[in-house]
């Protein structure tokens, strides 16, 4: 059962999303996109360019939040998500390791063209990506696979860590590459852990340093003074906190260090002054059991939020070279990605969240 109940008066508000979905899936081919997958774009905000980006990122993401409501749906929704779903992943095999691995890649692996709609960034071979963690645990997890198979997905990504970085820290590292230097990503950590607690895997060496990393990430507050050092790929205080408050849900909220996350986030909140980074920081409160002081402000968010970026193409993270690594926080090495469909799912996320709060007052 996921963190929420079902609740009223939200047939409405997911009608809407489904209806939103199936637009998406239906003009994605005229767009550039995969038939079936749901269309995003890459934003240089430097020079004011977009780019149609056909990634498997946005849809997987979507698929499990799918999967995850079917509870909250009627049974026609049922029958329209499944279909949504079985779109999405029928481009699946597109995205698929290109050396034959169990994992899978962020852009399409045949053609194996990075940057795809580019005009001269996917020229360079040096832009071409490896299958990590978070596209792979995404794909896995809206496939709904039985334990068996993330089992051994476990068992492989931990042997391909351990094989190619063999001086690390047993933590889950981002890239599943032979080449790529080590980085870790809070995020990318969480919807990999997220997978392995879903399907009830018994805790590892490389889960129990994950854990441990992500909760000194909450105790030293390094999402707040450091986003970029604690995710390169999503550095954004607002958006790793929506990931360390997923993570906290589903672990019980069994760390000693959760009133200190949701005090942090009561403050970030408290002085936010834009409506999307406030409906996560909402969202975060809601998911662990605490209603915010203003819980109707996000609802008023604007269709210019709807281009919020989710996550950064941080250039220069996995470049060899430390002194240039560090560059790679400057918005000037930053690609970001947006998902007008995966913002609205925030948005009704948000609502089913405050709806069940406040029918849990009411009772």
């Amino acid at each position: 059962m996921p963190y929420f109940a079902p609740v009223p008066d939200l047939e409405k508000h997911i009608d809407e999303w489904l209806h939103l979905l199936e637009n998406e899936q239906r003009k994605a081919k005229s767009l550039g996109f995969p038939a079936g997958s749901i269309p995003s774009y890459r934003v240089y905000p430097l020079v004011k360019v977009r780019r149609a980006d056909p990634n498997v990122f946005f849809p997987a993401l979507i698929a499990v939040k799918l999967n995850e409501w079917r509870a909250l749906m009627t049974t026609d929704q049922v029958a329209r998500a499944n279909d949504i779903v079985k779109g999405i992943a029928d481009t699946f095999p597109l995205y698929k390791s290109r050396r034959g691995r169990i994992h899978y890649n962020f852009w399409p692996t045949s053609p194996d063209v990075p940057f795809p709609n580019g005009r001269w960034l996917h020229q360079f071979d040096f832009f071409r990506l490896p299958d990590d963690i978070d596209d792979t645990a995404l794909v896995y997890g809206a496939l709904c696979h039985d334990r068996e198979v993330v089992e051994s997905l476990q068992a492989d990504v931990e042997r391909h860590l351990t094989t190619f970085y063999p001086e690390k820290p047993t933590i889950y590292a981002a890239w599943l590459g032979d080449k790529m230097p080590w980085v870790t990503d809070a995020c990318a950590m969480v919807n990999l852990l997220s997978l392995f607690r879903a399907h009830g895997l018994t805790s590892t060496e490389f889960m129990a340093h994950t854990d441990a990393q992500i909760e000194r990430i909450i105790t030293e507050g390094s999402y707040v003074k450091a986003p970029y050092q604690s995710a390169p790929y999503y550095p954004d205080t607002a958006v790793i906190a929506y990931h360390l408050s997923k993570w906290l849900a589903e672990t019980g909220g069994k760390s000693s260090h959760a009133p200190l996350f949701k005090n942090t986030v009561r403050n970030l909140l408290r002085r936010e002054k834009n409506a999307f980074r406030a409906m996560l920081y909402s969202i975060c409160l809601f998911r662990l059991d605490e209603k915010p002081t203003d819980a109707s402000a996000p609802l008023s968010i604007a269709e210019k939020d709807m281009s919020y970026p989710w996550f950064c193409g941080a250039m220069l993270s996995a470049v060899k070279a430390a002194w240039l690594r560090r560059l790679g926080g400057l918005g000037l090495f930053q690609i970001r990605h947006v998902c007008p469909a995966w913002n609205r799912t925030l948005w009704l996320e948000y609502h089913i969240l405050k709806e069940y709060s406040e029918s849990h007052e009411q009772h």
